[in-house]
This record gives structure tokens, C-alpha cells and sequence, in this order.
């Protein structure tokens, strides 16, 4: 059997991979901490099962419009406008099977065989890979002090080959976020010199410490259908509805049609019953988000207190999401080689910082239980430590 050479060079999902060794040990009947999850483990919104229900209940579940149901999308301009402040139509508006379907969407849509595509690291693992897979190459920028990239650390990675930039604000793996400066002058480098703006809002509810959330549509000098801005979003994080996968596109009208046609040829439309649950959450909106935060904010006190026990461990407080990615560079730099080691010696997952290129770092999670975040950070310690 011949494979093609797309197939043979993309990697697999560091974080979907241990996630599957977590769950054989488990079914081995070995005792695992798993600190590298990418869910919340919180109920679904009760409107988003209500409506689920209902829907089930007319044992009718069809295909839809290839960009998704006009009732969801007018549930999500009008989303759109509380987050960002800005009107858009149905037409901008493009329904996937995920977040992740929405970027690989953009992509297509944008990218030719050499193009370049700038990120910061730390990146979430599938950033590189899914522009591989168009044939355009990643290029990465490495921030000069901390987790946080500079302008001038993203400027200088910029060629006449850039097509676009992605940007992951809060931030996984950090739960870092990018300040109004910064977006500011990203926005105004993007429109000046004609390259597109992702901005990967997946987590853009998941916040902290009353840290405001700056949005890149308030920066930009061109009205929306001449916009070089897409945004990302969806209900798997703030509505802790991963399973569901429904994510969601806002664009120029143009870029939304040419994304939809690229989605008409690979997944026809989202599910149906998928749109309908994520209607009933986000009419219930913030009622349940505020909960979740509320709830993952004590989460991660209890998770940077704990960290901060390990002797040579620095950390940066993260100020959103559910991660945290602390550097333990001063036991082993090669995270791959520690992260094996705290699974396979003491039963605890972590996520190698290489993956989101970054070495020396481990993503540790803190969307579990209390009681294992505890444990399993009190587990690294006395392994390190001892």
C-alpha cells in the first residue's frame, strides 16, 4: 500500500494520543491522574439538552444548509455583537463540525502551495499540521522573554509570502492573553500589508481576574466585507460541549462563500441535532459560562498554589482557559522524556511543551477533578523533589 506523502508527513495529536494511553492504563486497571485534558468536565447547558430533546423527539434529524441553520446563525450575530460589538449578517456567518473544521476551512480557502502562515508559540498542536496539509509552510515565532510573543518577535518572521496570521487568545497551552496594544498593532500591521488575521476566540469566555478580552474588529480601519479578521469561535469550551462539535466562522461575505463551498465538498453540512443543542446554549449564555469560570477559577488557585510547592518550577498565573504550562526545564529540558516519565513511573498525564513548541514546558490541565489536580501535582513534587 502506497500512502501519500501528506499522509505520511503530518504527526499525530500529541494530546488525542495520550488521552488514549491514559484510558488503555486505565482499562488495565492501572491507577492514572490525567492533568492533560482539553474539556471541561461540567454538565452540558440544560437549554442545550432541552432543546436536544425536543428535537430527538420529532425522530426527524435531516441535513440542513451547508453553512448551518439560519436560526443558529441569528443566535450567533447576535452573540457576536455582545462579544465584539460589531453587526454581522447570516452571510458572514459559516457553521462547522467544530472549531477545528472553521480554521481548515480558512485555510483552504486562503492558502497556496508556499504561502506562509506566522504563530506564536506556544501554538496549539494542530496549527502546524493542518497548514502542512495544504502545502504552505509554518512558520513559527518564539518569544524573546516569557509566553507571550512581542511585535517585533511576529514582525520579523513576516515575508512577501505571508498569507496569514493566527492567533490564539487566551491562550492554549499558556492561558495567557494578549493585550489591546498588541492586537492593536497587529490588526494595523495585517491592513497595511494585506495579510489575513485569524484570531482563534475559542476560549475568548473562559477569563479571570476581570482580564478584559480585547477584540481585533475594534482595531480595524475596514468595514466587514472588506475585512482581513476571521473569527473563531464555538460551543465545545464555554458550553462544555466538545462531543456536540459545532464551531463557527465570522467573515467577509466573500471569504464565508468560499468557505462554504470548500465544506460543501468535505462534511455537507454540520449535524443537525448538534445545531439545534447549540442554540439551547446559547440562549442560556452567560448563566452557565459564569458558573464554569467561577468554578475553574478556583481551580486554578488551587492548581498554581500547588505548582509553586515544586521547587524549580516557574510558572506564569494563567489568566484563562484551563491550562497552565509551567516550566520545569530545571529537572529535564527534554519535556517528551519527562512527560513519559511522570505517566509511565507515577500514573500522572501531562502534555510535552515541545508539542506546542515549546521545550522544557508541560501542559498541565486543571478542567478535572479537585482532588486530582491536587494529587496528581503533590505526585509530581515527590517524584521531582525526592
Amino acid at each position: 500500500m502506497q500512502l501519500s506523502k501528506i499522509a505520511l508527513s503530518i504527526g499525530s495529536s500529541a494530546t488525542l494520543k495520550l488521552n488514549e494511553m491514559a484510558n488503555t492504563m486505565k482499562k488495565q486497571g492501572k491507577q492514572v491522574i490525567h492533568l492533560g485534558g482539553g474539556e471541561p468536565e461540567f454538565d452540558i447547558p440544560e437549554m442545550a439538552l432541552n432543546y436536544s430533546i425536543e428535537k430527538l423527539n420529532t425522530k426527524r434529524i435531516k441535513y440542513t444548509a451547508t453553512t448551518g441553520l439560519s436560526e443558529l446563525k441569528e443566535e450567533i450575530a447576535r452573540y457576536t455583537k455582545k462579544c465584539y460589538g460589531i453587526s454581522i449578517s447570516n452571510a458572514n456567518i459559516v457553521i462547522s463540525s467544530g472549531a477545528k473544521q472553521s480554521i481548515y476551512n480558512f485555510l483552504m480557502s486562503v492558502l497556496n502551495p508556499g504561502d506562509e502562515v506566522i504563530f506564536p508559540a506556544p501554538y496549539w498542536v494542530s496549527y502546524p499540521e493542518m497548514v502542512k496539509m495544504l502545502y504552505a509552510n509554518p512558520v513559527i515565532a518564539k518569544p524573546e522573554n516569557g509566553l507571550l510573543c512581542s511585535i517585533e518577535d511576529i514582525n520579523k518572521k513576516i515575508t512577501s509570502n505571508t498569507k496569514a496570521i493566527m492567533l490564539n487568545t487566551p491562550n492554549n497551552p499558556s492561558g495567557l492573553i494578549y493585550g489591546e496594544d498588541f492586537i492593536k498593532e497587529i490588526v494595523g500591521i495585517c491592513e497595511e500589508k494585506n495579510i489575513f488575521l485569524l484570531m482563534d476566540d475559542i476560549y475568548n469566555k473562559l477569563v479571570f481576574d476581570n482580564v478584559k478580552i480585547p477584540s481585533a474588529f475594534e482595531f480595524s480601519n475596514r468595514d466587514m466585507e472588506n475585512s482581513l479578521i476571521v473569527s473563531i469561535n464555538g460551543v465545545s469550551k464555554t458550553f462544555s460541549m466538545t462531543g456536540f462539535r459545532i464551531g463557527w466562522s465570522i467573515s467577509s461575505k466573500n471569504l464565508a462563500l468560499a468557505m462554504g463551498k470548500i465544506q460543501a465538498q468535505i462534511t455537507s453540512c454540520p449535524s443537525e441535532l448538534s445545531q439545534i443543542a447549540a442554540l439551547g446554549a446559547l440562549r442560556e449564555g452567560d448563566i452557565f459560562t459564569q458558573k464554569m469560570v467561577k468554578e475553574l477559577k478556583e481551580k486554578r488557585d488551587i492548581l498554581y498554589e500547588e505548582i509553586k510547592k515544586i521547587k524549580k518550577v516557574k510558572i506564569e498565573k494563567p489568566q484563562g482557559t484551563f491550562y497552565s504550562f509551567p516550566d520545569f526545564s530545571l529537572y529535564e529540558k527534554d519535556s517528551r522524556k519527562l512527560s513519559e516519565k511522570l505517566i509511565n513511573e507515577i500514573g500522572v498525564v501531562t502534555v510535552p511543551g515541545i508539542e506546542f513548541g515549546i521545550e522544557g514546558h508541560l501542559r498541565i490541565s486543571y478542567c478535572g477533578k479537585r482532588e486530582d489536580i491536587i494529587k496528581g501535582v503533590n505526585k509530581i513534587r515527590e517524584y521531582l523533589d525526592k
